[in-house]
């Protein structure tokens, strides 16, 4: 007599029928390859017009940056009657440009050199600190001790060099903000590599980075003072340079004058 008790090892093998509505477990071999090309193929569209929002995004971000100096150094103007000098290649010799420039704006102090000791020499690449760092509240000392002096820019110290003189937009060390004065315009800078080190890494500013830009005219404010940025490239002279002057970047403002 066999025994009425089966186990489920003991049924023969029968196909499953799907019933008719049932969700299916899982994709076949040939949907799965089809959505992944769906996906690739978006990505392939969608990548470049990411990448280009980013890219927009980020200088507006160093333009944003670029105004508000801007307008910080117009601040200075209205404030102690005209713009500071951006370089000064004498040392801070009594009558080199710094020098001067400090005894106009304060007639008490009777040694405007002293108040440079130990300064780096000033350059369009470190100007933008020196100046905007501000004044201390005694007009015969505007300068030392440095600890006082009220500053007329935030600047983030998280940017700047080593030597917390080279300020730069934020994780591009190699772009960093150029003032250039007007009375600078014919002369170029820097004449040989300007270098300079962030976090124990070198960087270098070309020679002539400005020259064919300034002397021309045709890119400068012929009347008051340019501001320039490498972009995000850390290149100077290429398409994605900025500046106080342009409206967007170097490429943008070129194609707006064929308009």
């Amino acid at each position: 007599m066999e025994n009425a008790c089966t186990t489920a090892a003991d049924e023969p093998f029968r196909p499953t029928r799907r019933i008719h509505g049932e969700a299916r477990a899982a994709f076949t071999l040939v949907e799965l390859l089809a959505v992944i090309l769906i996906v690739g193929m978006l990505a392939a569209i969608l990548t470049p017009v990411v990448m280009q929002s980013l890219t927009k995004a980020r200088n507006t971000a160093i333009k944003a940056e670029i105004d508000m100096l801007h307008m910080a150094i117009m601040n200075y103007k209205n404030e102690y009657g005209s713009f500071p000098p951006c370089a000064d290649s004498t040392g801070y010799a009594p009558n080199g440009p710094a020098s001067k420039h400090l005894s106009r704006l304060f007639p008490r102090c009777t040694n405007p050199s002293a108040q440079f000791s130990g300064f780096s020499d000033l350059t369009p690449a470190n100007a933008l600190k020196a100046w905007l760092s501000g004044f201390t509240p005694d007009p015969t000392n505007p300068i030392v001790p440095i600890a006082n002096r009220q500053k007329l820019f935030d600047f983030d110290t998280s940017r700047l060099d080593t030597n917390q003189l080279i300020y730069f937009p934020s994780k591009k060390p190699g772009s960093p903000y150029i003032y250039i004065n007007k009375t600078e315009y014919p002369n170029s800078w820097p004449a040989t590599p300007y270098s300079y080190t962030v976090n124990g890494q070198s960087y270098s500013i070309p020679a002539n980075t400005y020259s064919a830009r300034m002397v021309s005219g045709t890119y400068a404010n012929l009347d008051t003072f340019q501001i320039l940025c490498a972009g995000r490239d850390e290149q100077f002279g290429t398409d994605d340079d900025l500046s106080n002057f342009w409206p967007g970047t170097f490429r943008e403002y070129q194609d707006s004058l064929k308009d």
